[in-house]
């Protein structure tokens, strides 16, 4: 190993913010210098033509011939990523190959707290490692580069970042009695009317919604996370007439948190993969009473974070696409695909896993609508916030080799629907379901939500003409 010490340290402003967060926000402890002994050499014995790769993590210009870097926002000093973190921007990270000006990994990451500079230069950092891994073990050496770095007309001060820091801290706390920032709600129509609002109690929520037609009854899966409990759980009505005939009722609990609840018939079973990332698990069950009873049928994989698993028979082959946290960064950017010639056989991961890292449309939102040979896939944005607004693609080429897909539709949270968020979508036959998240007050203060109308003339609205693929749908 070759040390190269002189890239200057964070300014003495900055390690004493990282150091409070340590002590004030319970962040883990920040990354150390190196103390050079025996086993380092001077990055002056570094010569062109040694025999190994060499990986500049130097934050300076390349000490070697063929050197592979990490940029941050573009830029070789780390300083640039924490000026994106100050902004609230979202990292955009790389391994480039200056002597070939290649660039190998890329990854446009999602940082789920915007308030802490360590939490987000420790996922960052967690995820460079990701990539100079991928860059040195992809089968070609090189990778798309999909993503790119977020643009902002100026970077925060250091000032103002602690300041919108204490302002976000004293108002959570001050509203924390009365109010919820963050509560997803589920809403239903037939054909283009307005979306019409399942009511809750206020002391859960409801989201990831499901539709599934079975046995001449029509029926709504979702999640149920009551805030008491802290843990989500598996529910369940029919749809009468397109609305409710009675309140979501609880169909699978398990001692960890279940979301996502992707229902699906198969050889005259019906069978559900609800999100168990908490359980570190894919887990398939089978209907033993459908839809009220359910058992487990097998584990489908181990060993990740894995979110929103969604299924698809296409080409012959089954076909599993979920994001998948490996290093403990985040569950909101990089999509990877596994498939199998059976349901409960064996899986194998796609030859370019992650087939995406970026937080702008990784992570599923729904089921897969395939029509004609034509495979439309919905992901979550989750830029801005987690699950902001979903964005359409239509895959146009799926084999365990190869991936592509081309973005036909974006629905914004705020834009179509003045919601903070809508993460979900399903439809069936003239019935569609979606969720959304909006701040709701406790209590008597609460203003429930009793229908939701998309913006006239909107993207969302668009995407149910005559001409647009939401035509093409499962009936």
């Amino acid at each position: 190993m070759f040390l190269d010490d002189g890239a200057p340290p964070y300014g003495r402003a900055r390690q004493l913010w990282l150091k409070l967060e340590q002590l004030a926000f319970s962040i883990g402890e920040s990354a150390r210098p190196i103390a050079p002994d025996e086993a380092w050499r001077p990055a002056s014995d570094l010569e062109d033509g040694f025999d190994e790769v060499v990986i500049n993590l130097s934050e300076r210009p390349r000490p070697y011939a063929g050197a592979i870097e990490l940029r941050y926002n573009d830029a070789l000093d780390s300083s640039a990523l924490i000026e994106g973190l100050l902004s609230q921007r979202t990292p955009y990270l790389a391994v480039h190959c200056s002597d070939q000006n290649r660039t190998l990994a890329t990854s446009r990451l999602a940082i789920e707290d915007k308030f802490s500079i360590g939490r987000g230069l420790q996922d960052s950092f967690s995820r460079c490692l990701a990539l100079v891994d991928r860059a040195l073990s992809s089968a070609d050496g090189e990778l798309a580069d999909e993503t790119a770095a977020a643009g902002a007309p100026r970077n925060a001060t250091l000032a103002e970042f602690a300041l919108r820091v204490i302002a976000h801290k004293v108002s959570n706390l001050m509203m924390k009695p009365f109010r919820r920032p963050e509560h997803w709600q589920v809403a239903l129509r037939r054909d283009a009317q307005p979306f019409d609002v399942i009511p809750d109690d206020g002391g859960r929520f409801y989201a990831d919604p499901f539709l599934h037609h079975a046995n001449g009854r029509t029926f709504l899966f979702v999640e149920e996370y009551p805030y008491t409990d802290r843990k989500g759980i598996i529910s369940a009505a029919e749809v009468v007439d397109g609305r409710l005939a009675t309140a979501p009722v609880a169909v699978l609990k398990r001692p960890y948190h279940l979301s996502y609840p992707f229902v699906f018939e198969h050889e005259g079973e019906f069978w559900m993969i609800p999100e168990t990332g908490e359980n570190r698990s894919i887990e398939l069950y089978r209907a033993a009473e459908f839809p009220w009873k359910w058992k487990l049928s097998t584990v489908l994989m181990e060993g990740a974070v894995f979110s929103d698993a969604t299924v698809l028979f296409h080409g012959g082959l089954w076909w599993l696409f979920v994001t998948a946290d490996w290093f403990g960064t985040s569950t909101q950017d990089e999509l990877s695909i596994f498939y199998s010639e059976a349901l409960e056989g064996e899986w194998k991961p796609h030859r370019a896993n992650p087939v995406k890292s970026d937080s702008r449309f990784s992570r599923p939102a729904g089921r897969i609508i395939q029509q004609n040979g034509r495979l439309f896939r919905p992901a979550q944005n989750c830029d801005r916030t987690y699950g902001a607004g979903i964005v359409w693609f239509e895959i146009t080429e799926l084999t365990p080799t190869s991936f592509s897909e081309r973005e036909i539709a974006d629905w914004d949270g705020q834009t179509e629907l003045s919601m903070d968020g809508l993460h979900s979508f399903d439809q069936l036959g003239p019935l569609q379901v979606i969720d959304f998240k909006c701040p709701v007050y406790r209590g008597m203060a609460r203003r429930n939500i009793t229908a939701v109308t998309p913006r006239h003339g909107g993207e969302l609205e668009r995407s149910f003409s005559k001409l647009s693929f939401l035509q093409f749908s499962r009936g």
